[in-house]
């Protein structure tokens, strides 16, 4: 999960981690290039968190989908709404999961992203600073960086490395709706029992 630029799997944020975050936050800060200001964001969690995003589709669309992150093993959880689907990804391992709970699979494949910034480890690329929002009650710092396709894109992450928003190309994707940094249990990044393991074709 290199958390840095856009991270979609489907509608999937992945992390963590990434996504176009549609947020109201504005930069009312203006960009400052002070030496001792950091000069790109973390964007990894640093601790245990349970995001609930709404993602903004194509059409206007909107979408609840659920993240979950733990600290101690670097894992992962997507629940998109709706869905019979729920991804999990190792970032130690580099393994995604794809678990389909009507089929009761378990789908493991190479997690995509081919770098990914350890927490505490401020992103690669270029990146700049545009200001501070807030964005479900959280203070966060606006950054400017761009996608594959140098297409503008900005990103409201707080801190401690938790992506709260973000637009592309002027346009609104993904904005936390509600954050936690409660502990999570670790058996909720496995397979549930009884699910059977696939291997996908690499």
């Amino acid at each position: 999960m290199s958390l840095t630029g856009l991270r979609t799997a489907g509608m999937a944020v992945c992390l963590l981690m990434g996504a176009v975050v549609g947020f109201s936050a504005k930069a009312d800060v203006p960009a400052t290039p002070a030496p001792l200001q950091a000069q790109a964001p973390f964007v990894t969690p640093l601790h245990d968190a349970d995001i609930d995003y709404v993602l903004t589709g194509p059409a206007g669309q909107h979408l609840h989908q659920r993240m979950r992150w733990t600290s101690t093993s670097w894992r992962q959880r997507i629940e998109p709404e709706g869905s019979a689907t729920v991804m999990l990804t190792d970032y130690r391992t580099h393994i995604l999961m794809v678990l389909d709970g009507t089929k009761r699979t378990a789908t493991v494949m190479p997690a995509p992203g081919g770098s990914f910034a350890a927490p505490g480890t401020p992103a690669a690329g270029s990146w700049r600073r545009m200001g501070q929002g807030r964005i479900a009650g959280e203070a966060c710092t606006i950054w400017e960086s761009a996608d594959t396709d140098r297409h503008p894109t900005t990103f409201c992450y707080t801190e401690d490395g938790l992506m709260l928003g973000a637009v592309h190309d002027g346009k609104p994707v993904v904005e936390a709706v509600s954050v936690s940094r409660s502990p999570q249990p670790l058996d909720v990044f496995d397979p549930p029992p009884g699910y059977h393991r696939v291997e996908s074709p690499r």
